[in-house]
């Protein structure tokens, strides 16, 4: 597993010991940042169910200003802060966080602040992709910057959310990238 692009591209990271964590491929990571690169700049960002860091770190290598690493297993959480300190990630830009991936979230988003780039990958077939989409559908445009849900492509996990919210869903392979932003912020709808 290496990281795709940015200051870090081509630098391995640890996959950890927790066979349970399946860390986002290469490819489908470089797909995602293509897409997403508009919004890292100038937001923070929280990678959630972060099991290696992989997203968060890439978003790191890519320009994102600071990222919350966020799970409930320990182990998963010691093995993003080996990568990160591997790495030399300036530790003012980070932060480990253990909770619950969607509680987290629904605190951060109640306690306002700057909107929040959410990139989660939760493990498949468990609760925690319906919790975040559950948080994620109700949250409002003015805290909630763009979200990416990783999932098996059959789930369609925000299939409703509020209105203002455009949902876009690409497949690869067995793995699908469902994006949640404000229909104002489209860059596309620009040019259309």
């Amino acid at each position: 597993m290496r990281v795709t692009g940015g200051q870090w591209r081509g630098r391995r990271l640890a996959a950890g010991r927790d066979p349970a964590v399946r860390p986002s491929a290469d490819r489908v990571r470089e797909a995602l940042f293509s897409q997403i690169a508009p919004w890292l700049g100038p937001h923070p960002v929280a990678d959630l169910c972060c099991g290696t860091g992989a997203l968060g770190i890439e978003a790191l290598s890519r320009g994102a200003p600071r990222v919350d690493f966020v799970d409930v297993a320990p182990a998963s959480l010691a093995t993003v802060q080996e990568n990160l300190l591997a790495l030399g990630a300036s530790q003012d830009r980070w932060a480990l966080r253990r909770a619950d991936a969607a509680r987290w979230l629904a605190r951060r988003l109640a306690a306002a602040g700057e909107p929040l780039v959410v990139l989660a990958d939760p493990p498949y077939g468990g609760r925690a992709a319906a919790d975040l989409a559950a948080v994620l559908s109700r949250a409002a445009p003015s805290l909630l910057a763009l979200a990416v849900l990783e999932h098996p492509a059959s789930d369609r996990p925000l299939a409703e959310v509020a209105p203002g919210w455009q949902v876009r869903t690409r497949i690869y392979g067995g793995t699908a990238l469902t994006l949640l932003r404000h229909a104002a912020d489209d860059p596309e709808a620009d040019h259309a």
